[in-house]
């Protein structure tokens, strides 16, 4: 598709003062509009009327986005959803809203809500870009037969797709990739929406991939996660496998990955969390179904990806005597380090199933959460100064943030689930 960049030129195209619109200022949304007010005047639009708030004070609810970035932001432009008619103001209006799972169906009710509360508002010329996950089919499902009611898509109104490609926050060690300089994938109803969404996001991002379809667009955010969950099943499985051995699945990993060619890394953890990884292949199970097709590696990434979470906890219970009274410290409950997302995160199935057995007490500790909702309560999560008051320590998020040191000598018991000691023998670790 590379011929379609010199061929469109889209460098010749006039220069005008575009605005556009963000639907969604979560995740994807608040990076974004960061992003593209570097070059645009952008709108933001969010339901969530205390994140509105918090924007307007310069307070952000992302971990890896900064309150000094936020400062950049006009907060004139940015809206509640009850004030969606300054839709009409913008050139292009970008969908970054959830797309979560409803008994293992995908739930597209957010886009279609929001696009239902602008479409009176939408004008000729305009473009729609759609950048949550969804189901290959969805976007021209959810947009084009209401579109062809008002207009002719692809000549006087344009529709588009391109996911998101976040790298969510790391440390210093593992510097997360610049926004902007991953690939973008585009793709549009037809050319002239493709050139449409070429022009906008062509002077945001450094690399962009046109997609030969929409569908094909859909397919391959799918896939990208789905590729992600298979292998990180994969060493899922083995170091279930591997403990049985009393091998070191951290240290068979690193030989592995000594092979310059043919292997890709992937550690094992608690179980996978996010958005993306549980989520995704689960819309391709789902299609995949509607057209009488059983999918098997799919269904079997997911399944190790959640037995691997139940063996965590079997384990730990298994070091834990029923009569007798336990006090533990669950460190990190984001689903990766260095986050504040909590979303599928496994450390919330192994809290809630530890905090229900009788004699045991659980403390929550980690710095970029304040407070996790369990059921509807709230648990306030802890600074902890000593950790020798706990019977066991049971590490789940590997944020930089926590004194390793301090957290070996100090503590009677550690359940190691993210390799942090995997190179340290000790009576006092428990490798899982």
């Amino acid at each position: 598709m590379s011929w379609w960049l010199s061929k469109i030129k889209l460098n010749f195209m006039k220069s005008k003062k575009i605005k556009i619109g963000i639907i969604g200022l979560g995740y994807v949304g608040l990076p974004l509009i960061l992003l593209i007010n570097k070059k645009y005047e952008v709108f933001g639009f969010d339901s969530n009327e205390e994140k509105i708030k918090s924007l307007k004070k310069n307070s952000s609810y992302i971990s890896d986005v900064s309150n000094k970035e936020l400062k950049k932001l006009n907060k004139n432009n940015i809206f509640s959803m009850k004030e969606v008619d300054n839709i009409y103001k913008c050139d292009y209006i970008i969908f970054c809203v959830p797309t979560p799972l409803r008994n293992n169906t995908p739930d597209m009710s957010y886009i279609t809500m929001a696009f239902k509360r602008i479409f009176k508002y939408l004008k000729k010329n305009q473009t729609i870009i759609l950048e949550s996950s969804v189901y290959p089919g969805a976007t021209e499902k959810i947009f084009k037969k209401e579109l062809n009611k008002k207009f002719k898509i692809g000549k006087d109104f344009f529709l588009g797709y391109s996911p998101e490609r976040i790298d969510p926050g790391t440390d210093k060690k593992d510097k997360k990739l610049d926004y902007k300089k991953i690939t973008k994938l585009a793709a549009g109803f037809s050319n002239a929406c493709l050139i449409k969404v070429l022009y906008l996001y062509k002077r945001i991002f450094k690399n962009i991939f046109p997609c030969k379809s929409i569908k094909i667009a859909e397919t391959a955010k799918l896939f990208e996660n789905i590729f992600r969950a298979v292998n990180i099943g994969l060493v899922n499985e083995m170091k279930m496998i591997t403990s049985k051995l009393n091998i070191n699945i951290h240290d068979v990993v690193d030989a592995a990955a000594s092979k310059p060619f043919g292997f890709r890394k992937f550690v094992p953890g608690p179980g996978v969390g996010g958005h993306c990884i549980p989520i995704d292949p689960i819309f391709m199970t789902w299609l995949a179904n509607k057209n009488n097709y059983k999918t098997e590696f799919i269904n079997l990434s997911s399944k190790i990806n959640t037995d691997v979470t139940n063996w965590i906890i079997k384990k730990i219970l298994e070091h834990h005597s029923k009569n007798k009274k336990i006090k533990c410290l669950i460190l990190g409950i984001a689903y990766k380090k260095n986050v504040n997302d909590l979303r599928e995160s496994p450390a919330l199935r192994i809290f809630e199933k530890l905090k229900d057995r009788k004699n045991t007490t659980i403390d929550l500790c980690d710095p970029y959460v304040k407070v996790l909702n369990c059921k509807n309560i709230n648990y306030q999560t802890i600074n902890v100064r000593s950790f020798k008051s706990y019977d066991s320590v049971i590490l789940l998020t590997d944020h930089s943030s926590f004194n390793y040191k301090k957290i070996l000598k100090q503590s009677k018991l550690i359940f190691d689930t993210r390799g942090v000691y995997k190179d340290i023998s000790n009576k006092k670790i428990i490798h899982l």
